[in-house]
Order: C-alpha cells, then sequence, then structure tokens
C-alpha cells in the first residue's frame, strides 16, 4: 500500500504513562487478541491483568484499593487476566479483599465477563479464582459452589472447561479459570504455574527490592520454557507502603514499581513477559505489555490499528534529546515489530513532512514539544546517488515558498516527480534549532540542507525493480529506469553517455553500441559499476540502444 500523508504538530492532552489513578485511561484495545494467530498458546503470549481487578472503589480505604477502573473499562482497555477472589458465604460467592467486601458478587464479575465475550468474540479471559476470608453459612463446598456457578445456563457456554494451558484459538470466546482453589479440576492449576507474587512491601524504601523480583521473573520468563505459563506479579503492599504508592512511586524522589517496568519493557529487555498482575497501571504500561504480542504475527503484513495507539502511548516513556528519543523509538521497534525496515523518526518544534510508505505508518502526539514517528518500507534501496541528490535539490530549494508544510509538499513533489522510480521522505524544520533537534534514520541515500531559515532532509527508498542507467561510473550522474527495451536512447537524452548499469530484481540488460541493438553487445543480469571492466568493451560512452528482459516468475 502506498499511503503519502501530511505530518503536522499537534498538542498532547496529559495522560498516564504508567500509572492512572484517575477512573479512565487513554487505551482502548477491545479485539487486540483477534488478531493473534490461533495457533498461538497462552504461554507464549504477554497478556496485561490486574491484582485484586474487583478493587476498583475505595471501599476499605487506600489499602485495599488496587485499582480504578471498572471491570468492564479494565477489559476494553486490553486488560485480559483477572484476580477474582471470592468468600464462600450463603452458597455464594462474595467479592472481597481480605475482610473488606467490595459491594460485588460473583454474578457481577461473570456478567460482566459474558458480556464483554459475546461483544467480542475473538477475546479470551484468564480468571484467577481464589477462596478469600473466612466461609461462613454454606451448606455445600466451594467447588461446588463454583460448579454451580459455572453450569448456569447464562455462564456455562463461556467458561471453557479445560485444565491444560491451551492456545488461542481453542479459547477464543472463552474464560479460562486459574483453578487456585481446587487443584486443577476445575481448570489450570494455579500451583502448576511459575508464580511470583511476594506482596510485602515493608515500607516506600522497600519498593525497590520488589522491582528487584519483577525484573528477576521476567527475566525467568523470557528465558523459560515456551510451554510453562509464567505469572508475574508488580503489585505490593503494607500499611507502611500502600498498594498506590508501590505501583505509581511518592510523586517525588520514589519510583514505583509500574514505573520501574515500562522502562525496562520499552527499552528491548523482553520478548515475552507472561501475564503480568498490575495495580492501578497506566495506558503506556499497558500498551508496553501488549506490544511484545506484534512479533508474533508475520513480519511481512501490515500492522493491526492498534499499534498506532500502543506507539502513541509508549512514546510518552521517552526523554532526553532527539537522539536518546530516537533510540528509545527504534530500541521499541526493533523488539516489538521486528523483521521490518523501520523508519524512526524524533523531531523538536516546528516542523513538517511528506512521506511515501509502503506500509506501516504511525505518529505520537507532541510531548515536552517533541514528536515521534515511524513508518516502514519494502526496502532501504535507493537508486539515486547522494552527490547527484544532493545537486538537484539544491537547484530546487529557491524556487520553494511558504511555511514548513508548503515547502515539504513542494520539495517532496518535485524529487518525485524527478525520480518517480522510489519513494521519498521530505522533512523541513524551521529555525532556531537546525538539525541539532531532530534525528531520524538514516538509511540509503540521504541529503540534509539548510538555506536560510529552513532546514531540509530528504531519504530515498524502495527504489522500484528494474534497470538503471547512469552517466557516470559507480552509479552517479544522471539516471534512466528502464523495464523494457529501448530502440534509441537518444529518445530518451541517454545516447553514448552510459557508464555504469545497476541491475534491480531478476532482470537482464543487453546493452548495444547502436540503435535497435545492433553492433557489440554486453548482456548481464548483475550490477557494473564500470562499464568497461566488461568484456569485449571499451563500452564507455558507447551504447545507444538497451533490450531489458524480466527474468523471474510473474
Amino acid at each position: 500500500m502506498l499511503f503519502l500523508a501530511l505530518l503536522a504538530t499537534s498538542p498532547a492532552a496529559a495522560r498516564g504513562r504508567y500509572y492512572s489513578h484517575s477512573g479512565s485511561i487513554e487505551t482502548s484495545h477491545p479485539d487486540w487478541l483477534s488478531w493473534m494467530p490461533g495457533s498461538a498458546s497462552l504461554a507464549s503470549l504477554s497478556l496485561p491483568g490486574t491484582h485484586d481487578s474487583m478493587a476498583f472503589t475505595s471501599t476499605g480505604g487506600a489499602l485495599t484499593q488496587t485499582q480504578s477502573l471498572s471491570l468492564r473499562a479494565q477489559l476494553d482497555a486490553g486488560l485480559r487476566a483477572l484476580d477474582i477472589r471470592c468468600r464462600h458465604i450463603g452458597d455464594r460467592f462474595a467479592i472481597h479483599h481480605g475482610v473488606v467486601y467490595l459491594n460485588a458478587n460473583f454474578d457481577d464479575v461473570l456478567t460482566t465477563t459474558t458480556q464483554f465475550l459475546r461483544d467480542h468474540p475473538g477475546e479470551t479471559i484468564l480468571m484467577r479464582v481464589k477462596e478469600e476470608h473466612t466461609p461462613d453459612g454454606n451448606s455445600r463446598s466451594f467447588q461446588q459452589t463454583f460448579e454451580w456457578y459455572r453450569s448456569q445456563p447464562a455462564y456455562s457456554p463461556y467458561v471453557w472447561r479445560g485444565t491444560h494451558v491451551p492456545t488461542l484459538g481453542e479459547v477464543r470466546g472463552k474464560i479460562v479459570i486459574l483453578d487456585n482453589f481446587g487443584g486443577g479440576a476445575y481448570g489450570v492449576n494455579w500451583g502448576s504455574l511459575a508464580l511470583q507474587d511476594d506482596w510485602t512491601v515493608s515500607t516506600i524504601f522497600d519498593i525497590d527490592n520488589k522491582w528487584d523480583k519483577v525484573r528477576d521473573h521476567l527475566g525467568r520468563t523470557n528465558a523459560g520454557a515456551p510451554p510453562t505459563l509464567y505469572v508475574n506479579f508488580l503489585s505490593g503492599s503494607s500499611v507502611a507502603a500502600f498498594p498506590n504508592v508501590v505501583a505509581g512511586g511518592d510523586g517525588m524522589a520514589i519510583r514505583g514499581v509500574n514505573d520501574y517496568a515500562i522502562d525496562h519493557l520499552v527499552g528491548g529487555n523482553v520478548q515475552r513477559a507472561g501475564v503480568l498482575m498490575m495495580d492501578f497501571p497506566g495506558a503506556g504500561l499497558i500498551d508496553a505489555i501488549l506490544a511484545l504480542n506484534y512479533r508474533l504475527l508475520p513480519s511481512a503484513g501490515l500492522l493491526p490499528g492498534d499499534f498506532g495507539t500502543a506507539f502513541r502511548n509508549i512514546s510518552y516513556t521517552l526523554g532526553g534529546d532527539a537522539q536518546a528519543r530516537w533510540y528509545g523509538i527504534h530500541a521499541f521497534l526493533q523488539n516489538a515489530a521486528p523483521g521490518r525496515i523501520w523508519h524512526a523518526l524524533a523531531l523538536k518544534g516546528s516542523w513538517a513532512g511528506w512521506m511515501h510508505t509502503d506500509g506501516s505508518y504511525v505518529q505520537s502526539d507532541t510531548m515536552d514539544d517533541y514528536t515521534h514517528l515511524a513508518f516502514t518500507s519494502r526496502t532501504v534501496t535507493s537508486a539515486v546517488s547522494n552527490g547527484f541528490l544532493g545537486s538537484f535539490v539544491n537547484s530546487q530549494l529557491g524556487a520553494l515558498s511558504g511555511g514548513t508544510s508548503d515547502r515539504a509538499l513542494q520539495l517532496h513533489g518535485r524529487v518525485s516527480s524527478r525520480f518517480p522510480f522510489q519513494l521519498w521522505s521530505v522533512v523541513v524544520k524551521k529555525s532556531p534549532g537546525g538539525l541539532s533537534n531532530w534525528a531520524y534514520s538514516d538509511y540509503g541515500t540521504g541529503y540534509k540542507a539548510t538555506q536560510g531559515d529552513y532546514t531540509y532532509a530528504i531519504q530515498a527508498y524502495s527504489a522500484a525493480d528494474g534497470v538503471y542507467l547512469y552517466e557516470h561510473g559507480q552509479f552517479e550522474g544522471n539516471i534512466l529506469h528502464l523495464t523494457s527495451g529501448v530502440g534509441f536512447l537518444g529518445d530518451l537524452g541517454f545516447d553514448d553517455i552510459l557508464s555504469s548499469v545497476r541491475i534491480l530484481g531478476p532482470y537482464r540488460a543487453t546493452l548495444c553500441e547502436h540503435p535497435s541493438r545492433t553492433g557489440r553487445c554486453l548482456s548481464t543480469t548483475q550490477s557494473v559499476g564500470d562499464i568497461n571492466s566488461v568484456a569485449g568493451g571499451p563500452w564507455n560512452d558507447q551504447i545507444s540502444s538497451a533490450g531489458i528482459d524480466f527474468v523471474g516468475v510473474r
């Protein structure tokens, strides 16, 4: 696909990167599992989840509140693992956090989750079910009451009955029970999971120790056996370190676990995170986990629209100057969506650009006066030399007018018209700053120039297959792109000036000294930097006609 976009900065709305306690969140991924391959084991996925998922109100105070999003809002945001604590009372399940009743019952949980799955049948939900607090007034066991819930007609079609770690295709539209009450008889046995849940954080000065345990388990998950389901709790608390502070820090010198985690994940340190159970996760942290799953998709295809949301939120983790931000973008892209050719840019201040892309394109909001963007191309190959491109661009700059957007559009149109056989990116910035406050991937042919108040960066990539004729050796100077034969090169202004030839793709060039492919001829399927190096010469400035044959499979 060819996509041409005019880019401009826009102010960013404030949002939580790693921590959110506002009751709303700036991300939405209600269908993200639907684009994952059905053959993927749940153990191979990176799944964002919540600890004590129903503790989203202040019932019981700050010590017992662990979330701010309602259960449905959690699911809509992309969270796919739930932690449900049930007190067995009166042959029913009341939802508790310790001794605190959370004003919800198991029916509320099942009604919300099954409705979500009806709305989004390509998704699945992992649900840890655990007995909490003391039982009271029951005539049957906890297991029997769970079976009663599971057998209800409204819920039964949505609760998976297996006990092994399934593939996604086995459980689309289903709730997978992580059985922490019945020894694995009612779902995947909680005791069989590779688990980190050291939840005691004695004081806020022990948060770093909790993060060390989370990070170590991420390392075990990343290197662990593929069939094993890993679960890692980022949560922790005590009377001297409430859950919101352990997750989000104290707003001053103490960093929270969520803060450490997002930097670690975005930095490319993890390829498989397992199930991460969190308190008060922010949009960026959810997206940093979710984004690790893009690497499971075929690299040849377009990325789903969710990737743009993830990129925008993850961009909020970046800091420093343009170069540091570029490195951050690049590390994230190469880790989350490898096997693609990514062009990444970090730009500060007033700028505009026109980019061709034959793949995915994503752009952040503007934050700290920086905008981050990235796009993919088919190849980084350019058929135009740096020197010839520079000469052409310099000849055009004096004719450009208007602001950054106008100049970017005009220059992009001029290079695309002169060299239509490949794709182009043109970025224009207005002083102050020049090239010191922007950074971008510098592949193949590129040229930078400053004239007056404006600085220009031009990048070439994705040259089309075919035969390229050059007036100078080593692929320099004027250029002619051919995919079919020419009886007389003089008709195209290229008679007796050929000095080198480049072949891209499955083509053969037959180059002859006289029109209509007569006289001496040479044939090649390989690029030749010096035409005189071919036997039978001299050939330099001797070619008047060309035969072009496609030798591949159409």
